[in-house]
Formats: structure tokens, C-alpha cells, sequence
């Protein structure tokens, strides 16, 4: 097995320093804070009663965080969506956020359109490309994704970008101190789990080893749902290997009838229960429920609970206690963790193939 402990590890298999990066998780929302404070809103932008997010891969997911986030404070509804076609009609009372770290994802531009022709304010979140031009030339309001590396790696730009303007604009109470206490969570965070800690005492080290050859089954629920979607994309991503989600309560009417087959192959799955610290009392009941039947059926699976902390920053210490176990089974089964080239191979053909216009 590879040597987490040893710097040439790193130095071999992570040229481009991914690393870095995750260590840079603090920084990257702090500067996103700031930024989203500085943004010009329109005097108008008011009576806003539903957020919409459209966007792909690690844009929609700092959607996902912000939609749980939101719920846990009983908030604004938002929804997210993956796809080419907006399901509902927009009206003067929704905001839509179109995001895209390269500017020029296919899926968020077409809800682009979409939302131009309705009466919906309308905001851009990018790195520039044509979702950058494109609000330049209508005078969009326009947050600049300002940070190095994958799409994946400025989850955390993308998401203090939102809640920030969110926040300005009255549709969530997150505030400075909550983003304050989450940037020393993080920092706190990363001195458990970077790579110059050895795998005897880091918790991300020790789950990746144990994670190697087994296919990760996660399940969260609250306000963890999507920190659970970020897990497994970035197990995808990073590690290129299989993984699974999955959102309780909704498993415990359904995926619980498959534990009676999978004992069969327990030894090479895992089950991870992400348990956020302040889970309502029926969600908590919820996940004793899962965890007593994955214990009847012989089903190996870890609890991993969020620290405690205001519900910003038990996001966010569960999304980069994540990120850091996805980076050590890339190490582990030898993979450069950064590089993606099925994922730029698909882009690539989407391109070649014919666009069906839009109605």
C-alpha cells in the first residue's frame, strides 16, 4: 500500500498540488466573504420568496449546501437544478443563479437563456468564459469565481459567494461571525487531516486505508444531504472509484431491502453515516434505525459525526474532511488525484454531437 507518511508520495503522485489546495479551503472562503460583500445588488431586488441555482458538478453542489443550509434555518426554499431545461416557469419573485466555474458549461447557459426571457432577477456566478461575457453584455450582477484548479476545488469560493448575497439580500441569516466560525473550524480542520500529519493520528488517512478496494456507500440526511453528494463526487473525481449516496429518511423506504443481498459481499463495501451534531430528534432516530440494520446484516459501517458549531461550519469541516479522504485513496491506489480525463473526454463529445435547439 502507499506510504501517506512519506513526502515523495506526494511529490510523485501530485504534481499539480491538490494538496494545496485543500489546505487553502480557509482562505478561499474568506476571500469569497468579502467579495460577495462588495457586489453591487439592484435596489429592486426585493420580494424574492424562491431561489432557483442552475448549474453542474461542484456549482450545483455549493447549491446543494446552500439549499440545506437554508432549510435548517427554515429560509428561503431553493431549488437546484442539474439539467438543460428549467421545470417551472420563473416569475418577479424568483432569483436565479446561474453558476459555472469555466463560464461555459452547456446546461447552466441554456437556463441562462431561459431565465433572460422571464421576469426573474437574475445573477451570475463564474470564472469567466461565456457566462462571463454574457453577463457583462446584459449588465448582470456578477460574482467572479476567483480561485486555482478543478471546478471541485472552489467549492468553497462558490458557496460563500452565494450565501453572501443571499445573506445581503435578507433570504438567509448567515452572518460574519457564523463565516467566522467556520474559517477557524476549517483551520482547526485542516491541522487534524493534512498530509504532514502521520496516518496514526489523522482520521481522513486512517478512513481512506480502510475505504482501499471497498465500494463507499454514504448516507446523510439534514444538513448533510449534500455534503453526502460532495462525498461521493469527490471519491469519483478524485480517486476514481466507485461510490454511492444516499439521503435518509428516504433509504428507509427502499435501498434497507437490498442489505439482506449485500452481506453477501460486506467485506468489500462500507457504509458511512455522516451525522450532522444538531440533527432533530427524528432525524437522529432515523440514522440509530439505518445503523441497527446495517448491524443485523453483518454490514461493516462507520458514524462520522459533525463536530459541533454553528451549522456553516459543521458543513464545511464534513466537506473537507471528505475532500482530504477522497485525495488519500487517489495516493493510495496510485492515481494523480487532480487530473479527470473520462470527465474531459465526455465534454469533448458532447461538443461534437449536435445541440437539439431549445423551443
Amino acid at each position: 500500500m502507499t506510504d501517506l507518511d512519506n513526502p515523495k508520495t506526494y511529490e510523485q503522485l501530485d504534481p499539480s498540488g491538490l494538496r494545496r489546495r485543500l489546505r487553502d479551503l480557509p482562505g478561499q472562503c474568506q476571500a469569497a466573504w468579502h467579495q460577495s460583500q462588495a457586489l453591487k445588488l439592484p435596489d429592486d431586488w426585493r420580494q424574492i420568496s424562491h431561489v432557483v441555482i442552475g448549474g453542474m458538478g461542484g456549482s450545483a453542489i455549493a447549491g446543494d449546501l446552500a439549499k440545506d443550509l437554508a432549510a435548517s434555518q427554515q429560509a428561503v426554499p431553493i431549488t437546484v437544478i442539474r439539467d438543460f431545461q428549467l421545470p417551472f416557469l420563473l416569475t418577479s419573485n424568483h432569483l436565479f443563479v446561474a453558476c459555472s466555474f469555466s463560464g461555459n458549461t452547456v446546461e447552466t447557459l441554456s437556463l441562462l437563456q431561459q431565465a433572460r426571457q422571464s421576469e426573474a432577477k437574475v445573477l451570475a456566478v463564474a470564472g469567466g468564459g461565456q457566462l462571463g461575457k454574457i453577463a457583462e453584455e446584459e449588465n448582470l450582477p456578477l460574482l467572479s469565481i476567483q480561485a486555482p484548479g478543478e471546478p471541485r476545488s472552489a467549492l468553497g469560493y462558490n458557496l460563500l459567494l452565494l450565501l453572501g448575497v443571499l445573506a445581503r439580500l435578507g433570504l438567509v441569516s448567515t452572518t460574519a461571525d457564523d463565516v467566522q466560525s467556520a474559517l477557524t473550524a476549517l483551520r482547526e480542520q485542516v491541522a487534524r487531516l493534512g498530509e504532514e500529519i502521520p496516518a496514526g493520528d489523522n482520521p481522513a488517512k486512517q478512513l481512506a486505508q480502510e475505504l482501499a478496494g471497498r465500494l463507499a456507500f454514504i448516507y446523510a440526511g439534514g444538513l448533510f444531504s449534500g455534503v453526502a453528494r460532495r462525498w461521493k463526487s469527490q471519491l469519483n473525481e478524485n480517486a476514481k472509484a466507485w461510490a454511492c449516496y444516499e439521503s435518509i429518511p428516504e433509504l428507509l423506504h427502499n435501498s434497507v431491502e437490498a442489505f439482506q443481498t449485500a452481506a453477501v459481499g460486506a467485506s468489500d463495501s462500507l457504509a458511512l453515516l455522516l451525522l450532522p451534531a444538531a440533527a432533530s430528534t427524528e432525524l437522529g432516530r432515523r440514522y440509530q434505525i439505518v445503523e441497527e440494520l446495517l448491524a443485523r446484516q453483518g454490514i461493516p459501517y462507520r458514524r462520522i459525526s459533525g463536530s459541533a458549531g454553528p451549522p456553516l461550519a459543521q458543513q464545511l469541516t464534513m466537506v473537507l474532511l471528505g475532500d482530504y479522504v477522497s485525495y488519500y485513496l487517489a495516493l493510495i491506489r496510485s492515481i494523480d488525484p487532480s487530473g479527470t480525463p473520462l470527465l474531459d473526454l465526455g465534454k469533448q463529445l458532447a461538443s461534437q454531437a449536435s445541440t437539439p435547439r431549445l423551443p
